[in-house]
């Protein structure tokens, strides 16, 4: 059985990936980084999926998209080139024994990155059913609605963290008037649509891709 195998044997990885020495041991546990795992547009998990990257790298190159109950896991790094959606309110889990690169992140379950997490955008977790377990996390904006993630070091240039009532005027703040809008219509699902659009997240967001 692969260290994967076994880690998706525990009912949560807060044991094995709670403290920063948990996650060097987990991380000297894993073998070398060999391959990259290319996925030429969305990748979605549905309800009750599993995915295992035993190989390495994961590479993709439109949204990581993870319905509730699914679980990814990858052995190397984790490169998504749109946004990281978990939109639901049950658990999910998404587990990188290297490091999770994306444009932003909109996510309710438990999240790993042995080696940091960087978004070219935001960071968005919401509700302390689960946590957040790295060293690192770096992004123009971190928010943490009504939840308390295991990070050792964040860097943001704004850094939310409280109720969504305490934390509302900030957020209209920060975020794209269109994206504030959706929020307000209908919360975290309106928003994960809004980012699944391609449509911006912040106020000074860079143009949209083509």
């Amino acid at each position: 059985m692969s260290l994967l195998q076994k880690l998706m044997e525990h009912p949560s990885l807060h044991d094995p990936c709670g403290t920063a020495a948990k996650r060097a041991h987990l991380k000297a546990s894993l073998p070398p980084s060999v391959a990259t795992k290319q996925v030429d547009d969305d990748l979605r998990l549905s309800e009750g999926e599993d995915l295992l990257v035993e190989e390495g790298r994961l590479h993709v190159k439109g949204h990581l998209l993870l319905d509730d109950q699914s679980r990814l896991l990858v052995a190397g790094d984790l490169v998504v080139e749109g946004n990281i959606l978990h939109e639901g309110f049950d658990y999910a889990l998404l587990f990188a024994g290297g490091s999770i690169q994306a444009d932003n992140l909109l996510f309710h379950g438990e999240l790993v990155a042995l080696e940091g997490l960087s978004l070219r955008g935001a960071a968005w977790t919401y509700y302390n059913d689960y946590s957040t377990y790295a060293d690192t996390l770096t992004a123009r904006a971190v928010v943490a609605d009504d939840r308390a993630d295991a990070v050792d070091r964040i860097h943001a240039d704004t850094h939310l963290q409280g109720h969504s009532q305490v934390i509302a005027a900030a957020l209209e703040q920060l975020l794209h008037p269109e994206a504030w809008d959706r929020y307000q219509e209908g919360a975290y699902p309106a928003l994960a649509k809004h980012l699944r659009q391609g449509q911006p997240l912040l106020r000074d967001s860079p143009p949209r891709r083509k």
